[in-house]
C-alpha cells in the first residue's frame, strides 16, 4: 500500500471524528469562531477527498468532484457571512446550491424524475411558508422566494439522481440524503429565524446541516470510485414537453386523418385498362436513367400505347432527387399535355413524382414553401406507383424527400394528397436488381417496420402490419438476395415493403431516418444503405426506452422464443439485424466527416423533432453520438 493510500484511509477515518467534535463544541459553546472552524473542517474534508481521488486515479465523474468543492467553498463563505449579514450569507448559500445543482447535473440528465418532485416541493414549501401564520419575512419576501425555489430545485435534482437506477447505489444514496438533510436544515432555520421557533430548532438546524455537509462530501468519494457512466445529452424539458404534446395531438386525431391506402394492381395490363377507363390520354413516366436503360419501362410503355395511351418519359431523376429534377418533371408534364403520372423506380423516382405532382397542383408555391407537414392540399393527377425495389414503401407513403441541389439541404414534404392512388406490385420488376440493392432496400423495409412498431404513435393496425413485414423479411430477404430469380421471394418482399410502408405512413419513423436523410443530403449516401447501417446503433442508443416494444416485436416476429425476457428478446433482435447485415455484406460504418457532424446533427434534429414519436427524445447534441457511432 503506497503512502497516498495510507494517508487517504487516515483522512477518511479522522475526518468525521474531528467534524463531530468541533460541531459538538460549537453547539455547546455557541462561539462564532467555532462555527467558522466547523465549516472549515467540512471544506477541508471535501478538498482532501478531491485531492486523493485525483492522486489515486479514481476518475469517476471528474467534473462532479470539482463542482462539489466549489459548492463546499460557497457554503463555507455563506456560513461565515450569516453571522454578519444575513442576506449576503443567504445569497452565498444560494450560489452554493446552484453549484450542487450543476454537480448533480454531471451525474444524470434532467428529466421528469427531477421536474415533478421539484414542482411538488416548490408548491408545498411556498404554501407552508406563506400559510403558516407564525412566519413573518418582512422585507425579505422576494429573497426568500428565490432561495426557496433554488433549494427546492436542488433537492428535486437530487431526487432525479436517486431515481437514476443506472448509477452506483451508494452515490445516489449520498446525493439524496445530503440534499434532503440540507433542505430540512434550512426549514428549521426559517422556523427559528422567521417564526419565533424555540432554541431546539437552532440545534436541529445545525445537526442536519453538518450531517448533510458530511454526507455530500462522501458523495465525492462514492462518485469517483464508481465506474463513470457517460451522461447522455438530452433535450431540455420545455422542448421535450412541446415535442410530446405535438405528437400526442397527432396521435389523438389519427383515426380522423384521411390516410389513403393505394389500390394494388397486378401488372401493366391492369394499369392500362384502368387509365383507359378513366379516359386518360397521356402519362408522364418518372424514372431514372438506369431503370430506363435496362428496359424496365418498355413493357409498361408498350402496353399503354397498345391501349391508346401515349407517354412522355422523364428519366433524369437522381438518387436523392433534387429540386431541379422535380421542377423539370413538372414542366414536362405541362408542356407535353399529360393527364396522369406513373412513377417507375425506387423511392427516388416516387419522391420526384410526388413533389412534381405537388408543383402541378400548386404552381404558385415553391418546394421550400411546401416543406414540412400538411403544407399541400388538393388532389394530385391520377398517380400510379411502380416499385422496382422491395423496400422503400414509397408506393404507400404521403412523404417526398427532396434535396436542394445548390445547398445539399435535404427536406421532407408531407401531405395526405401525395399518396399514390394505385400501386403495381409486380415481382418481375425487381428480378434484375443487383444483390447490393436487394439487400439495402430490404433493410430499408425492415427499418420502416421497426421504427413504426417501437414509436409512440402506433395503432393495432400498424403494429400488425409491422409484425407481418418483419416476419416476411426474416424468411425472404436473404433468399431474394442469394437467388435473385426467385420470384416468390421477390413477391413476398414487395408485400413486406408495402406493409411496412403502410405502417410507418401512419405511425411515422424515427431517428434512423433523420440521420440517414442528413447523410443522403450531404454525401449522397443511398438511403437504404444508410438505414441498414444506422438501425442497430440507434436501437442501442435508445437503451431501456425501447426495450419493451422491441422485445415484443422480437417475440411476435419469431426472432426469439415467445418465453424470452424483455432484455434478452431486445438484444436478440438487435443481433438479428446485425447478422442480416453481415450476411449480405452490408458494412458496419459509413462515410462521416467529423467536421460535418454538428451540421448533420442539427439537420436531423430539425427533421425529427417534434414530428417523429421516438421512444426517447434527443437533441442535436445527443444525436451527434450516432454519427460518431457510424463513422468509419
Amino acid at each position: 500500500m503506497n503512502n497516498y493510500n495510507k494517508l487517504y484511509i487516515l483522512v477518511r477515518a479522522i475526518y468525521p471524528v474531528v467534524l463531530a467534535a468541533v460541531v459538538a463544541v460549537y453547539i455547546a459553546v455557541g462561539s462564532v469562531a467555532l462555527k467558522a472552524v466547523a465549516s472549515a473542517v467540512f471544506l477541508l474534508g471535501t478538498a482532501s477527498f478531491v485531492y486523493f481521488t485525483v492522486k489515486l486515479n479514481k476518475n469517476g465523474y471528474p467534473s462532479f468532484r470539482y463542482l462539489m468543492l466549489a459548492a463546499a467553498a460557497l457554503c463555507f463563505a455563506g456560513d461565515v457571512s450569516l453571522e454578519f449579514n444575513f442576506v449576503a450569507g443567504m445569497a452565498l448559500f444560494a450560489l452554493g446550491h446552484i453549484m450542487f445543482i450543476s454537480a448533480f447535473r454531471s451525474l444524470s440528465y434532467v428529466g421528469w424524475r427531477t421536474i415533478l418532485p421539484f414542482a411538488a416541493l416548490v408548491a408545498a414549501s411556498l404554501s407552508f411558508m406563506f400559510l403558516y401564520p407564525e412566519y413573518d419575512f418582512d422585507q425579505l419576501v422576494p429573497a426568500v422566494i428565490v432561495y426557496a425555489v433554488i433549494i427546492c430545485y436542488m433537492l428535486g435534482r437530487a431526487i432525479g439522481v436517486a431515481l437514476d437506477f443506472n448509477m452506483d447505489k451508494s452515490t445516489r444514496a449520498c446525493v439524496f440524503a445530503g440534499a434532503a438533510m440540507f433542505f430540512i436544515s434550512d426549514l428549521f432555520l426559517t422556523i427559528r429565524n422567521f417564526a419565533g421557533g424555540a432554541w431546539v430548532f437552532g440545534i436541529l438546524c445545525l445537526v442536519f446541516y453538518y450531517l448533510s455537509q458530511y454526507v455530500l462530501s462522501l458523495s465525492v468519494i462514492r462518485a469517483s470510485e464508481s465506474g463513470e457512466r457517460a451522461v447522455k445529452p438530452q433535450m431540455n424539458v420545455i422542448k421535450r414537453l412541446y415535442c410530446r404534446a405535438y405528437q400526442s395531438a397527432f396521435r389523438l386525431v389519427l383515426p380522423l386523418l384521411p390516410y389513403r391506402q393505394p389500390k394494388p394492381l397486378s401488372g401493366s395490363e391492369d394499369a392500362a385498362l384502368l387509365l383507359k377507363s378513366k379516359q386518360r390520354a397521356k402519362a408522364l413516366i418518372v424514372t431514372d436513367k438506369n431503370i430506363y436503360a435496362i428496359g424496365l419501362c418498355d413493357n409498361l410503355i408498350k402496353t399503354l400505347q397498345n391501349n391508346g395511351i401515349s407517354c412522355a418519359v422523364y428519366s433524369d431523376t437522381v438518387a436523392n432527387p433534387t429540386d431541379t429534377n422535380v421542377i423539370a418533371a413538372a414542366e414536362m408534364y405541362k408542356n407535353e399535355g399529360c393527364d396522369c403520372i406513373i412513377a417507375v423506380g425506387g423511392g427516388s423516382a416516387m419522391d420526384c413524382a410526388k413533389a412534381a405532382g405537388a408543383l402541378i397542383i400548386k404552381p404558385k408555391k415553391t418546394l421550400k414553401q411546401m416543406r414540412g407537414v400538411l403544407k399541400v392540399f388538393g388532389r394530385l393527377p391520377l398517380f400510379i406507383a411502380v416499385p422496382t425495389t422491395a423496400g422503400t414503401g414509397s408506393e404507400t407513403t404521403i412523404a417526398a424527400v427532396i434535396t436542394e441541389e445548390k445547398t445539399r439541404d435535404k427536406f421532407t414534404i408531407i401531405s395526405f394528397c401525395l399518396a399514390p392512388h394505385y400501386a403495381i406490385l409486380d415481382p418481375a420488376m425487381t428480378a434484375g436488381l443487383p444483390k447490393s440493392v436487394t439487400a439495402t432496400t430490404g433493410m430499408d423495409a425492415l427499418t420502416h417496420a421497426v421504427e413504426a412498431y417501437i414509436g409512440r404513435s402506433t395503432t393495432a393496425q400498424t403494429r400488425a402490419l409491422a409484425v407481418e413485414a418483419v416476419k416476411i423479411i426474416r424468411y425472404n430477404l436473404f433468399e431474394a438476395y442469394e437467388h435473385g430469380d426467385n420470384l416468390h421471394a421477390r413477391s413476398r418482399m414487395q408485400y413486406a415493403a408495402y406493409c411496412a410502408g403502410l405502417a410507418f405512413t401512419i405511425s411515422y419513423v424515427g431517428y434512423v431516418h433523420a440521420v440517414a436523410h442528413s447523410l443522403g443530403g450531404k454525401y449522397n449516401t443511398p438511403h437504404g444503405l444508410a438505414n441498414a447501417v444506422i438501425l442497430p446503433y440507434v436501437l442501442k442508443r435508445y437503451g431501456s426506452s425501447d426495450r419493451r416494444k422491441l422485445a415484443d416485436l422480437s417475440r411476435k416476429s419469431g426472432v426469439c422464443d415467445a418465453t424470452c425476457q424483455d432484455e434478452v428478446a431486445a438484444e436478440k433482435f438487435i443481433e438479428f439485424v446485425e447478422q442480416l447485415n453481415r450476411s449480405m455484406n452490408i458494412p458496419k460504418k459509413l462515410r462521416v466527416d467529423e467536421k460535418d457532424i454538428k451540421e448533420l446533427s442539427l439537420h436531423a434534429d430539425r427533421e425529427a423533432n417534434p414530428l417523429y414519436p421516438v421512444p426517447v427524445l434527443m437533441n442535436a447534441k445527443a444525436l451527434e453520438n450516432i454519427y460518431y457511432d457510424i463513422m468509419e
